[in-house]
């Protein structure tokens, strides 16, 4: 739209912001090889709150306009994290789904390696718009899952959906709790009384991953099993681990980005039993699409939903977020799966 462009706001696919994009590609992929050079910083996981700035962040981010989300996340599951292409960045590159296919081929990995069987008790923290529990009661219709999300747009969103008769929430055991889950004490959801609990896209916004993990563990049951999906890099970033210190917090305030390894060395309350480690490609073209969604439908966000500065605000989000999946074919920076067994 010219009235952006000559505010200095350049659309999906042009030369300006294709060129922008190139150059923080460039910037992040000499930062990242230097810090590989350099590694010896440690990554705190055991200190502060569990969370970081939980209402700042649903202010500043997903409690956003609902109409912003519908116009960029697939329609089969609204789905706000990372889609699953390939094992590799030239799968990735070459693959032939849509973004929609993409999202369900992700669920049904997560499903596979957490090892549902289709009757487990499931607490799943984070939920967002419930896209997991949309995929989950499609394929497993007995499960039992209570889900959790801080964000009141999410939660009115969930409502809705389950009295619609046609959804796959309607008529299912399924209890949505709209919290902070660091304000829920563990007697309330019940003391080792969960098979399974998942997470996606949620421990990027833990503070004190020991924290998380113990009450995880007051939570379920002998030998029970908790999964986590999330952004991760190879090696560590300082200043992705404080996003004062880093653009993350304009977007995520009280985000950070946990290394792999840390991750992995998280065996106070559990034994890993597994972990994956997923290209950035997937993340970056993920993001992508989003990205030209997101501009494919800007006449129903612009001026009515979303200001000059706004639009300006997730244009580049978008190309920041890409920029930091692209380094080294997305070998540096992506996505973790984390098995864990209860001890």
């Amino acid at each position: 739209m010219d009235k952006l462009q000559d505010a200095g706001i350049f659309p999906y696919g042009s030369e300006q912001l294709s060129t922008y994009q190139k150059h923080l590609i460039r910037y992040l992929s000499r930062e990242f090889k230097r810090l590989e050079a350099r590694q010896g910083a440690v990554a705190i996981s055991n200190r502060g709150p569990m969370w970081g700035q939980t209402g700042e962040l649903m202010e500043h981010h997903y409690d956003e306009d609902d109409r912003l989300f519908s116009t960029f996340l697939d329609q089969r599951h609204k789905a706000y994290s990372m889609a699953y292409y390939g094992d590799t960045a030239e799968e990735v590159k070459a693959s032939p789904l849509s973004l929609e296919e993409a999202q369900t081929r992700k669920f049904k990995i997560i499903s596979e390696r957490a090892g549902i069987r289709g009757d487990e008790k499931i607490l799943n923290i984070g939920c967002g718009f419930g896209s997991l529990e949309s995929y989950l009661y499609s394929i497993y219709p007995k499960l039992e899952i209570t889900s959790v999300t801080p964000s009141t747009v999410q939660a009115d969103y969930i409502k809705e959906k389950k009295s619609e008769c046609a959804h796959p929430f309607h008529g299912k055991r399924f209890t949505l709790i709209n919290d902070d889950f660091a304000n829920i004490q563990p007697e309330t959801l019940g003391l080792e009384s969960f098979d399974l609990i998942l997470s996606i896209g949620v421990l990027e916004h833990v503070n004190n991953l020991y924290t998380l993990f113990s009450r995880l563990y007051q939570l379920l049951k002998p030998g029970g099993k908790t999964f986590h999906h999330l952004i991760t890099s190879r090696i560590i970033i300082p200043n992705f681990l404080d996003s004062d210190n880093t653009l993350i917090g304009k977007y995520f305030p009280g985000g950070k980005v946990w290394p792999f390894a840390t991750l992995e060395a998280q065996h106070d309350f559990f034994q890993l039993e597994q972990s994956w480690f997923i290209n950035g490609m997937n993340y970056y073209r993920t993001l992508d699409q989003w990205h030209q969604r997101f501009w494919e439908n800007i006449e129903q966000l612009y001026p009515s939903v979303l200001s000059e500065e706004a639009i300006k605000h997730w244009n580049d989000y978008f190309v920041l977020c890409k920029a930091c999946f692209a380094p080294e074919d997305g070998a540096v920076y992506g996505n973790g799966h984390f098995l864990y067994r209860k001890n």
